[in-house]
């Protein structure tokens, strides 16, 4: 539930994990499910190498954003790269994903294994950053799979990968000026909102009003939603 205050950009207030729901999943060491209006995404953690790399194993096929310790991470991550590769590879594309975040408390110490890994791996020392550089990668990939969506026959579903991005993109405009993620505040409009506002422009001006109408209702709705994460 954490998760899916923190990334469901439906939802303005943002919390953080806390030690307690840690321990609870490490000890049951299965994912928790978290749906965004039928996307399901999964939320593991891991105490133990070994059990992260089962993960893995158990999900080649799924888009991953994988937060590590400098400490788990000079052992994990090259076995992870190598391992598993393609999980960190647009497909189509054929370009490397940075979604790899590595949190240590010295960003130094842990560049003699990270330079192998540099278009795989970001590195960071304030939680604050990770967060910041970790929302406007998810809506990135909210972006790319909206457009990837034939729009002349999944319209609407190209839509709601859209509006997500953009939910997420302002939510990341307000994380760079340094303002809480529930402050109903005007932001610098950054070049991605621009870019995805003119796509989805570009797809509601094909559809009947009402449809259009309907849609911007429901993805700009700035109202919190979800449960309260403790």
């Amino acid at each position: 539930k954490a998760f899916g205050s923190n990334t469901d950009p439906r939802c303005e207030t943002w919390t953080m994990l806390n030690d307690n729901d840690y321990d609870q999943m490490v000890v049951s060491g299965e994912a928790v499910s978290v749906v965004f209006e039928g996307v399901v995404f999964l939320l593991q953690a891991f105490d133990d190498e070994q059990d992260c790399l089962k993960a893995f194993e158990k999900n080649p096929d799924k888009r991953i954003f994988f937060i590590t310790s400098g400490t788990m991470g000079r052992s994990a991550v090259p076995k992870i790269i190598e391992g598993y590769r393609n999980i960190f590879t647009d497909p189509i594309a054929d370009k490397s994903y940075s979604s790899v975040y590595v949190f240590c408390g010295d960003i130094e110490k842990q560049m003699d294994w990270c330079m192998d890994y540099l278009d795989y791996v970001q590195m960071f020392d304030h939680e604050a950053d990770l967060l910041q550089r970790m929302t406007h990668d998810i809506a990135d990939y909210f972006f790319e799979r909206g457009r990837r969506i034939p729009k002349d026959t999944e319209s609407q579903e190209a839509l709601k990968h859209l509006y997500w991005a953009k939910r997420l993109y302002h939510q990341y405009e307000k994380l760079d000026m340094k303002k809480g993620t529930d402050d109903h505040i005007p932001t610098k409009e950054s070049k991605e909102s621009r870019d995805v506002n003119a796509f989805i422009e570009s797809i509601e001006s094909e559809l009947p009003k009402d449809s259009s109408d309907e849609r911007g209702k429901d993805s700009d709705n700035d109202e919190p939603c979800g449960e309260a994460c403790s």
